[in-house]
């Protein structure tokens, strides 16, 4: 099986730890560098970028968290990290939402119910730029 040895740093804003936990398995099935730190609130997630802002390569956001959710949510992230690409994951498939959030500059809107370890680490290497033709 095939495994990435490119380091990636991830930002997960996931409030719901079984959520939080399947993503970690999907991408560690495909990834052998990675450095995770998750955030519950979008606030711990702005503290943590003030204080390290070239620090993650992509955010994984959930769009329904316990301090903002929606295109609030979309918009604050990325005002916070303007050059890190943004990539939705969420439960709901509200296409008006998701036009939205890439109209404002979101890279990929994804649904967790659609994803697999492949689909989760293709989305990433694309979002990144850095997809090979294995």
């Amino acid at each position: 099986m095939f495994k990435d040895t490119q380091n990636y740093n991830l930002a997960v804003i996931e409030d719901n730890e079984g959520d939080f936990f399947l993503l970690q398995e999907y991408i560690s099935e495909k990834v052998n560098k990675i450095t995770i730190t998750r955030f519950i609130r979008f606030s711990d997630f702005d503290s943590y970028i003030q204080n390290q802002p070239k620090s993650v390569d992509v955010v994984i956001l959930d769009l329904s968290l316990p301090d903002k959710n929606g295109l609030e949510l979309v918009q604050s992230v990325l005002e916070k990290s303007p050059n890190t690409p943004v990539i939705v994951l969420t439960g709901y498939s509200d296409v008006k939402v998701a036009e939205k959030s890439i109209d404002l500059g979101v890279s990929l809107y994804l649904l967790k119910d659609e994803i697999n370890s492949e689909s989760l680490y293709n989305s990433l290497t694309l979002t990144l730029g850095t997809q090979e033709i294995l």
